[in-house]
């Protein structure tokens, strides 16, 4: 018997192969103990970096509201409403009626209210609740080549202005992210500029929609020669109050 007799007792001795066994079960609970506590660590970091910026729904500013989505419970952005005299508009649509539903609803605003939609590009995260505003005007960029569905709307020209109960909306041109990409500059001060931030299609869509990073590139240079803008609205990354941060993403 191999073993150390104590007290009429057998001990096994620590080299024998049940204790090595037990040795190599331990560290191997050890070494997946770090690795998960690891894996944790990071993805919380991740979560942290991303939805930091993600405004949670309310009031950013006097007249100025932001909505906020989510995908599987986790924030991944935000359309925008602002007051234009008794109504609002709005610029993008959400991408899911219960969460744009609830989301208006905690802001006391019904869909009724919004008497336009201004959409910065066709992806779903930006257009999904379009249904929900069947009273109001759809303002788009040239949609042509895009995905954007079988719903009436009005597209308009390169930095064309229009006016709503006395709030000017203009719409720049600015592809890349998608061939449809669009900022809208409100009251000259207020620029919301959607996806322009973003340069990865990462998975890419079956249609790409010509995504170009190099010509979204271009464009969001383009953006920093803006005169007059006080604060730049993303699509996922929060309100810049200063349109010279832009550099930063560069």
């Amino acid at each position: 018997m191999n073993g150390i007799a104590v007290g009429g007792l057998s001990m096994a001795e620590p080299n024998c192969p049940q204790h090595k066994a037990k040795r190599k079960l331990s560290l191997r609970k050890k070494i997946l103990i770090v690795i998960l506590t690891v894996v944790f660590a990071l993805a919380a970091t991740a979560a942290i970096a991303y939805t930091r910026y993600i405004y949670p729904t309310g009031e950013i500013m006097s007249g100025l509201y932001a909505v906020r989505t989510e995908r599987n419970g986790v924030p991944m952005g935000n359309f925008f409403l602002m007051q234009a005299g008794e109504k609002y508009i709005a610029i993008d649509a959400g991408a899911d009626d219960t969460q744009t539903e609830n989301g208006l609803r905690k802001l006391g605003i019904s869909a009724s209210d919004v008497v336009a939609v201004f959409i910065t590009h066709a992806h779903w995260d930006h257009i999904g609740s379009l249904d929900l505003f069947d009273g109001a005007a759809i303002y788009t960029g040239n949609t042509e080549g895009s995905e954007f569905p079988d719903t009436p709307h009005k597209i308009m020209s390169d930095y064309e202005i229009l006016e709503i109960n006395g709030t000017s909306i203009q719409c720049i041109y600015t592809p890349g992210h998608t061939i449809d990409s669009v900022c809208f500059l409100v009251d000259g001060k207020y620029l919301f500029v959607g996806d322009l931030l973003v340069t990865t299609n990462d998975p890419p869509p079956p249609n790409p929609m010509r995504y170009d990073k190099e010509l979204q590139l271009f464009y969001r240079e383009q953006m920093l020669g803006l005169e007059g803008v006080e604060y730049v609205f993303t699509g996922h990354f929060g309100l810049f109050k200063n349109i010279s941060l832009f550099r930063r993403w560069f």
